[in-house]
């Protein structure tokens, strides 16, 4: 019979074998989504969203691999998602080859094989500086290809997946690595963690599991099968990969959309594009969804053995082996214990458009101001500056003639549109008339009364049934006024549990509430001093300040261009300062972990915000 000092010994043993065994966590697992459907743009854009969504619940790392086509597509339907791409430590933006390229492979329809390696070469890079007409398969005028997407994310994509006939395959890489690429997926063969083509880490994968063949079925033992197959893979080493692969069309449709233009039909061109494949069926939809979320969930709830990556996570792990031979063992990813990185603080500009008249901006100098404003605090390296939005009410909208003018034109500067309006059905039909305008609405209501909060979780409706949900609310007072007794003094980032307690975190929340106090510049440069800096408190904080449109200052203040310009360069030299709309806060905080940063402003400015209390969460 084992004595209790025995057991006790056995039973520390046991759990240090389990740290142990935790500590060196030798299974990593990459989320992959090919966005490839351009004949159900709309819906495949939802999907990206909720994808993102999902990842970033579950702070599980993921690539989106686009295509030139749905670069193109993203650009003109989804800012949002782009700012995603260019800002999100969780998704990250890759870049893969389709047919009608020529050097796709099996697909030279354009003869490239019979070219001189100089010719391949400059015929291949026209493809990836400039645009791609699908129907002919030839470049256009336009910017396109990897070169279009780098410079809408401000980086290069990181890997690409460019299946191409052995006889183009090195110089279609060479492109590619002039560019800027830093990783390729291959197919066919499975890469270990450190081997290189040409020169360039391959993205490790020792089993490619493609998780859309799969609905139904238990999502653990897919994955832990996977890896167990990846073990037994010949020539396999540690750290040991398997790719988790969907595709944009496998959420929503029957057949991708270039297997159905162009691999299912005739390899030259003309390409019809016209008929589509059909939609799936709501139940078919709903079985994928619930399948990949259970396979993010479940990767997310074994961290202990599991390592998620996306592709600038796994060069990260190589930069930190450094340089080896292919054949020599990799070191496992292990978590070196780090202090906890400093607070962020994620400022935008935004700006309320009334619909009386006389506030009204003069569209020649609104125009003239954003076009300074989004490039004021641009830091070197970076590909934007300042972030704004506009509310603009139902009166503005349908008075001023240059409205949809000045959408489009604000739009292509990077400024969103978010919905400001005083009446609850009202804002439906704002959205509307903004997306009539060739605009982009985002999901947040500027300007909310607390009472109206509840109301706020389901859709609105407005005129002609035009519909429109909000996800994000700023600028909350508990009257239909401004004023000390009305306003809600309140920075950072929260769930309100209700309209009657609005101020108080609720987790499970469904709307997010950003912080709508309007400081003005000093304030916000003395936030950034004094909070950023600080280890202990939320990762991210947030800050706003708006701009009267009559005359184009910070409100309360005579701040115009040239001030905002010379403080927004000092601010942009702290590390811990972000430029990000009101929408972009939103999900960058989900992403940080959704950590309630609310915090009350004292009557004197900022002087007190290091005491200031963060008010209690609603324990789910």
């Amino acid at each position: 019979m084992k004595t209790p000092q025995l057991g006790i010994l056995i039973l520390f043993a046991l759990v240090l074998a389990t740290r142990a065994r935790a500590s060196e966590a030798r299974d990593c697992v990459i989320f992959s989504i090919n966005v490839q459907d351009f004949a159900h743009p709309e819906e495949s854009v939802t999907t990206l969203r909720r994808i993102a969504a999902i990842h970033a619940r579950y702070q599980v790392p993921v690539d989106f691999y686009l295509t030139t086509t749905m670069a193109d597509v993203l650009e003109a339907q989804a800012p949002d998602l782009i700012s995603l791409l260019r800002t999100s430590d969780i998704v990250s933006g890759s870049y893969h080859v389709r047919p009608p390229s020529p050097y796709y492979t099996k697909f030279d329809w354009l003869g490239l094989r019979q070219m001189t390696a100089a010719q391949q070469h400059e015929t291949i890079w026209s493809y990836e500086t400039h645009g791609l007409d699908l129907a002919t398969g030839k470049t256009t005028d336009r910017p396109g290809g990897y070169e279009k997407l780098r410079e809408l994310l401000g980086y290069a994509p990181v890997a690409v997946s460019a299946q191409s006939d052995a006889e183009l395959g090195s110089t279609a890489n060479a492109v590619f690595k002039e560019l800027g690429a830093r990783m390729f997926a291959v197919h066919g063969r499975p890469p270990n963690f450190g081997d290189r083509r040409d020169g360039v880490p391959l993205r490790p994968e020792l089993v490619d599991l493609k998780l859309f063949q799969y609905p139904g079925e238990d999502v653990g033992k897919l994955i832990d099968d996977a890896l167990a197959e990846a073990h037994r893979v010949p020539g396999a080493r540690a750290p040991y990969f398997i790719g988790v692969k969907m595709h944009d069309n496998d959420f929503i449709a029957e057949r991708s959309a270039w297997l159905h233009a162009f691999m299912d039909r005739n390899r030259r061109p003309p390409w019809d594009l016209s008929p589509a494949a059909g939609l799936k069926s709501e139940a078919d939809r709903a079985a994928q969804w619930r399948l990949y979320e259970s396979a993010v969930a479940y990767v997310a709830a074994q961290r202990a053995r599991l390592t998620a990556l996306n592709a600038p996570k796994v060069l990260a792990m190589l930069d930190s082996v450094g340089t080896r031979n292919v054949g020599e063992k990799a070191p496992a990813p292990t978590a070196s214990p780090k202090p906890p990185p400093p607070s962020l603080l994620y400022i935008s500009g935004t700006m309320h458009i009334e619909s009386k008249r006389l506030s009204w901006p003069q569209p020649d100098a609104l125009l003239k101001f954003f076009g300074r404003a989004t490039a004021a605090g641009r830091a070197p390296g970076s590909t934007n500056g300042m972030r704004w939005s506009v509310g603009a009410d139902l009166g503005w909208l349908e008075g001023e003639p240059r409205a949809a003018e000045i959408i489009r034109a604000t739009e292509k500067l990077g400024v969103q549109w978010d919905v400001h309006a005083h009446q609850m059905a009202d804002r439906a039909t704002c959205a509307d008339l903004i997306r009539k305008f060739g605009g982009h609405p985002t999901a947040v209501a500027s300007g909310l009364i607390v009472h109206e909060l509840d109301a706020m979780r389901s859709a609105v409706v407005g005129r002609e049934g035009a519909r429109w949900q909000a996800e994000i609310i700023w600028g909350l007072v508990k009257f239909g006024r401004h004023g000390p007794d009305s306003d809600d003094f309140a920075i950072g980032v929260w769930r309100p549990t209700s309209s009657a307690e609005f101020a108080t975190h609720d987790p499970a929340g469904d709307l997010i509430a950003v912080g709508g106090t309007r400081l003005g510049l000093v304030e916000v440069e003395r936030l950034a001093v004094q909070v950023v800096a600080n280890r202990s408190g939320p990762p991210l904080w947030q800050a706003t300040v708006m701009l009267l449109p009559a005359t184009l200052k910070i409100h309360g203040s005579e701040d115009g261009i040239e001030a905002i310009e010379a403080w927004a360069a000092r601010l942009a030299a702290l590390p811990s300062v972000r430029w990000a709309t009101i929408e972009e806060t939103a999900h960058a905080w989900v992403e940080a972990g959704g950590v309630a940063s609310r915090m009350k402003v004292p009557s004197d400015g900022i002087s007190a915000i290091k005491r200031a209390p963060v008010l209690d969460e609603k324990r789910p």
